[in-house]
């Protein structure tokens, strides 16, 4: 998934189900049977990267300013390719 194409699936939903966006706080990956949040962002070779780590959490707010920043970099968590997200109590998951 590009992430101009996960910008504009967001910005659709935020009419809807994402209207109260500020309350979807973290951006989660799956990690066997669990979700993750400890996650870090950045852009390599074209592409937005997000790899699991120990520590600090990854926001929306913090995804979204990378997406914006790199809007044809397709979106990988670890050499995964992203196709999708859904919505959590607590953010989103992408998948």
């Amino acid at each position: 998934m590009k992430a101009k194409d996960l910008l504009t699936a967001m910005q659709v939903d935020a009419t809807g189900e994402l209207k109260k966006l500020s309350s979807y706080t973290y951006v989660f990956v799956n990690d066997g049977d669990k979700q993750t949040n400890h996650l870090a962002v950045k852009v390599e070779a074209g592409n937005i990267i997000l790899t699991k780590q120990q520590g600090e959490r990854l926001t929306l707010k913090q995804l979204i300013k990378v997406l914006n920043e790199a809007k044809d970099a397709e979106i990988f968590v670890e050499e995964e390719l992203v196709f999708g997200y859904k919505l959590i109590k607590q953010g989103i998951v992408l998948g």
